[in-house]
């Protein structure tokens, strides 16, 4: 579920960054365009600088906020008190063993 969320949280913050490039293309697109070279012109700069820069706090905060835990290293085994199993391998061959020549 970590992996799942983490995952969910860098594909958002990867969207976000795609919007964002694409919103400054399409702002430098349309400022290609004038309608009337007398009027005065607008500054749509800031709305879009803005929203820009609200989409990476956003998106820097999500991905901080939904880290993946590392995985804990593995403990090592416990010691049996008499050393461990011992299995008798050369005795007690039954059907799926017909077919196992020890060399």
């Amino acid at each position: 579920v970590t992996q799942q969320n983490a995952a969910a949280s860098e594909e958002v913050s990867a969207t976000s960054e795609e919007l964002a490039s694409q919103a400054e293309q399409l702002q430098a697109t349309i400022a290609f365009f004038r309608l009337d070279e007398r009027a005065t012109p607008v500054q749509a700069d800031e709305p879009v600088a803005k929203a820009v820069k609200q989409l990476r706090g956003k998106a820097a905060s999500m991905a901080a906020a939904i880290q993946p835990k590392r995985a804990q290293a593995a403990k090592p085994a416990r010691k049996v008190a008499n050393g461990g199993f011992s299995f008798d391998l050369a005795s007690g061959e039954d059907q799926d063993d017909a077919a196992f020549h020890r060399n």
